[in-house]
């Protein structure tokens, strides 16, 4: 137990050296927290083939076999076939993201396919194939490290799966902190437009990126909002820190011998 309340700490440690405030513009805000990990997961997918289907058909891609969908051809939908095209099924697996990601990796590599595509919309394709692919990563790390985990995310369960009593009373596995924080960005995220980024180190570097193109009146407007976020995430920042400490004390005091005193 002393191990793992360490290597926790570590994770937690690690993560309040920086810290990143985004702005982001979404619509239909419904505030609510992200769900379980299954259920995140799906919600991540079904965001980003909605968004791949407003301009790509992935039909043929969704038949392709591992191993050959980096053959896979971008095929651009007109606005007359648009709402013609089945939505592909999604499921919580790896199998899902690395379609999605082929799709978006081989659309960026198309000239032809971006052509139909704005700068936007080329950072959310980018953003797309970096997010599947570290889904990935966490899917088949979880999926190896804990047997709980396969009975989730190895069995192609969608939606209906999940709601299903018999599998929704299923246990979840141990999520490693940095898993945990690394699907929530993502989740949050979602497909929406970042209009301002500011990363703070822990040795005072500074760094605000600011969306290029934005209506002055919108730009001070998103100014004043993103400062915000900057004060409250600093004092929740250092609250954190204080948490951080206090509790690796203790746990110093509950685990290391004390020596006699005379």
């Amino acid at each position: 137990m002393a191990r793992e309340f360490a290597a926790t700490f570590r994770e937690i440690g690690r993560d309040l050296l920086s810290l990143e405030i985004n702005t982001i513009e979404k619509p239909n805000l419904s505030g609510r927290k992200m769900p379980v990990l299954p259920h995140a997961l799906l919600d991540i997918a079904d965001l980003y083939s909605n968004r791949l289907m407003k301009k790509l058909d992935l039909t043929s891609l969704w038949e392709m076999k591992e191993g050959v969908r980096n053959t896979w051809q971008p095929c651009i939908l007109s606005p007359e076939t648009a709402n013609q095209v089945k939505t592909p099924r999604v499921t919580a697996d790896v199998e899902t993201f690395d379609r999605l990601r082929w799709a978006a990796q081989r659309t960026l590599a198309s000239p032809e396919a971006m052509r139909h595509f704005d700068d936007v919309e080329r950072v959310i394709l980018c953003r797309i194939q970096r997010n599947c692919d570290l889904l990935k990563g966490i899917i088949n790390d979880l999926v190896e490290a804990d047997p709980l985990w396969q009975k989730w995310l190895n069995k192609g369960y969608n939606r209906n799966h999940l709601v299903d009593p018999a599998i929704r009373r299923l246990p979840l596995g141990r999520m490693p902190v940095d898993h945990a924080i690394g699907v929530r960005k993502i989740w949050d995220m979602g497909v929406e437009n970042v209009y301002m980024q500011t990363m703070i180190q822990l040795d005072g570097d500074v760094i605000t990126r600011i969306q290029s193109g934005l209506p002055s009146e919108t730009r001070e407007a998103m100014l004043k909002v993103h400062e915000m976020g900057i004060d409250i995430s600093l004092r929740y920042w250092k609250g954190l820190f204080e948490i951080v400490k206090e509790v690796a004390g203790g746990l110093v005091d509950l685990f290391l011998p004390r020596r006699n005193s005379r």
